[in-house]
C-alpha cells in the first residue's frame, strides 16, 4: 500500500491517463532522466549518471516494446529505428562518461515529445469537431 500522498498522486494520474498522455508521460520521465545523467557527469557523480542513463534506455525500451509496427507501418518502423539509434548512444555515453552524447539524445527526446504533443493536439481538435457533428 502506497502512504506518501504524492505516490498516490502519480499512481492514479498514470492509471487513468490517455494513451496519449502516458506517451507524454513517457518522454517527459526521459527528459528528466537525461537532464539527471548529464547532472550526474557534470559532478563527476557516475553511479547517479549511470542509474539515471539506465533509466532513460529503459523508457526507451518501453517505447520499442510499445510500437504497433503492425497498424504503423512505415512510421513505426522509422520510430523503431530512431529509440534504436537513442539506446545505441545511450550505452556509449554510459561507457564513455560523454555528457555531449546525452545532450544529442535529450535533444532528440525533445524533439519527439514536442512531435507527439503537437500530434495529440490535432487528434483532440478533430475528435473535438467530430463529436460535435454527431
Amino acid at each position: 500500500m502506497i502512504n506518501n500522498p504524492y505516490q498516490k498522486y502519480q499512481n492514479q494520474s498514470v492509471q487513468t491517463a490517455t494513451p496519449e498522455r502516458l506517451l507524454l508521460m513517457l518522454f517527459e520521465g526521459a527528459i528528466r532522466f537525461c537532464k539527471e545523467a548529464m547532472l550526474g557527469l557534470e559532478q563527476q557523480n557516475f553511479q547517479l549518471a549511470h542509474e539515471k542513463n539506465i533509466r532513460v534506455q529503459n523508457i526507451i525500451n518501453e517505447l520499442i516494446v510499445t510500437l504497433n509496427r503492425e497498424q504503423g507501418g512505415e512510421v513505426a518502423e522509422n520510430l523503431l529505428s530512431i529509440y534504436q539509434y537513442l539506446n545505441q548512444r545511450l550505452i556509449e555515453a554510459n561507457l564513455k562518461k560523454d555528457r555531449a552524447i546525452l545532450e544529442e539524445v535529450l535533444v532528440h527526446l525533445t524533439e519527439l515529445h514536442e512531435a507527439f504533443s503537437g500530434a495529440a493536439q490535432i487528434v483532440r481538435a478533430q475528435v473535438g469537431r467530430t463529436g460535435d457533428q454527431a
